[in-house]
């Protein structure tokens, strides 16, 4: 017999059955959707649990109804059947943590407040945050003194707020958590930001490795190699180039950490990565091009004429068997140039673009926990 039947005819379904996660499921959607989903229902049982307090003030109804909203956009941000959004969806679960964090019952704060405690000491590896969040030794920081009150310790005789309230004491406490979790998320949505972008962009740059292989297959024919360097313009020129590009595009998807901003102007930054570096690697190959064919400093040569000495007046010679192989050689150099071209401007253009990245972000500015006395902005109900 199966369990359905020892349950009434009339029974209904609960209602956590039409809920995003078992769509999702009767829809063959993985196992990160079903996560995303409990993360989902989690803030959404704390909600209810906070909703029923008695003691609720008119601002904290006011934050209750804003954490309604919010979870209601999330449901709808995983209810997507095409082109979730992963990064909204996040920033809404941020959200309401922080604002649940101002409502949820005192004896609920501290599992809270020793899992944000714990998670910045891993997450955050700025000293100098670490340092004003958690004090100088991790005791002395307001988030260090909110966990001891939150534990019910007496405060020192020398805390300059052993005179408060404390209910105004919890009240700081609800501030100062919301704030170091605000930096923790922060932190932690920008790394996730850049994984996205990045491996964007590892796939786009493959995308244009196998565009620019089907040209230089489109380009090339035999007679192009029989008759080098008759051949040389336009069409030599235009191939090489393209072989130029795709050294240029193999190295950006070898690179690591190429793409460090995560917000702002990232739509010039994929066009950076995406066409400035092959031009560049187009570039490159078309100089050491015309540097072969100058006999300036190098110069690849069939092996009849190596021996001529008035045709081998160039400081480095590539001999080859033939001028097939002179074709080839000079496509494999153009590759290699394009390659270490990018290599040599990517570490130039990192160290500039580093330099001016810490005041060119917008959205996610560096926190600070609130001073003795002051109200955050972040806690003021909209």
């Amino acid at each position: 017999m199966a369990a359905s039947d020892t349950l009434p005819q009339d029974h209904p379904l609960p209602a956590i059955l039409g809920f995003v996660g078992f769509r999702r499921r009767s829809g063959r959607y993985g196992s990160a959707t079903q996560l995303l989903w409990n993360r989902l229902e989690n803030d959404a049982s704390i909600y209810e649990l906070c909703k029923v307090r008695e003691d609720l003030t008119e601002a904290d109804r006011v934050i209750l109804d804003q954490c309604h909203q919010r979870l209601a956009v999330a449901r709808r941000c995983l209810d997507r059947q095409f082109g979730r959004w992963s990064f909204s969806f996040w920033q809404i679960i941020h959200e309401v943590d922080g604002l649940l964090l101002l409502v949820m019952p005192r004896h609920m704060l501290l599992p809270h407040a020793l899992e944000i405690q714990q998670q910045f000491e891993r997450r955050v590896t700025d000293s100098a945050q670490k340092a004003l969040w958690l004090g100088a030794e991790r005791t002395s920081g307001p988030l260090s003194q909110c966990v001891r009150v939150l534990r019910g310790e007496a405060p020192a005789s020398s805390d300059p707020d052993a005179s408060l309230p404390e209910a105004e004491r919890l009240a700081r406490c609800r501030h100062v958590l919301w704030g170091a979790q605000g930096v923790i998320n922060d932190r932690v949505d920008k790394t996730f930001w850049q994984l996205s972008i990045n491996v964007s962009i590892q796939v786009l740059s493959t995308l244009l490795l196998i565009t620019l292989s089907l040209l230089a297959l489109l380009g090339f024919n035999r007679s192009l190699v029989t008759t080098w360097p008759d051949a040389l313009v336009p069409q030599g020129l235009l191939l090489l180039s393209l072989m130029g590009a795709a050294g240029a595009v193999v190295s950006n998807m070898l690179s690591k950490e190429r793409f460090v901003v995560a917000t702002g102007a990232t739509s010039r930054f994929f066009a950076y990565h995406l066409l400035v570096k092959p031009v560049i690697g187009a570039f490159a190959a078309l100089t050491l091009l015309l540097v072969e064919q100058s006999n300036l400093l190098l110069a690849v040569v069939p092996r009849g004429l190596a021996n001529d000495a008035g045709n081998n007046s160039a400081l480095l010679n590539i001999v080859v068997k033939d001028w097939r192989a002179v074709f080839f050689a000079l496509a494999a150099l153009s590759v290699v140039a394009g390659y270490f071209a990018d290599r040599f401007l990517s570490s130039i253009m990192n160290n500039v673009l580093s330099r001016l990245l810490g005041q060119s972000e917008k959205l996610l500015p560096s926190s600070a926990p609130p001073e003795a006395g002051a109200t955050s902005r972040r806690t003021e109900p909209k």
